[in-house]
């Protein structure tokens, strides 16, 4: 009776299993999905910062904006990610009076992670924009 029981209860494991792993890949796929986003603001924000701090070593806005590319080029950042933000002039670097700022942005963060569905619920992707900006008032 034993051996009859064990083979009608054989499939009934893959089912578990199989609901187990949807639920567990879910979860991770979630978790990846909102940690790669902040990780990767945190970042961006730290190559602007350094930019930045770069930057201020000049006395002349021509030469930091050398350095701020050159800061950015070395950075672990691929050359596919970086691109200068729109409200900026055509570089990294923006010199309005005393105030001195850096802005970097990855625009299609979406091209890195995409977007998961199953069974039309939507897992979240990353943002629009990924941006990092450091601004300073220097006198």
């Amino acid at each position: 009776m034993k051996k009859g029981l064990s083979k009608k209860q054989g499939g009934a494991a893959s089912i578990e299993f199989a609901a187990v792993f949807v639920l567990l890949f879910l979860l991770f796929y979630t978790l990846v999905g909102y940690s790669i986003p902040l990780l990767l603001g945190a970042s961006y924000q730290e190559v602007a910062a350094d930019a930045l701090r770069e930057a201020l070593r000049h006395s002349s806005s021509q030469s930091a904006e050398q350095d701020v590319a050159r800061i950015i080029d070395d950075s672990w950042l691929p050359q596919g990610w970086v691109s200068v933000c729109e409200d900026y002039p055509e570089t990294y670097l923006n010199v309005v009076g005393n105030t001195w700022s850096v802005c970097l942005r990855h625009d299609q963060p979406a091209a890195i992670m995409p977007a998961l569905s199953i069974l039309g619920w939507r897992i979240p992707s990353l943002p629009a924009e990924i941006r990092g900006e450091a601004s300073i008032l220097r006198y």
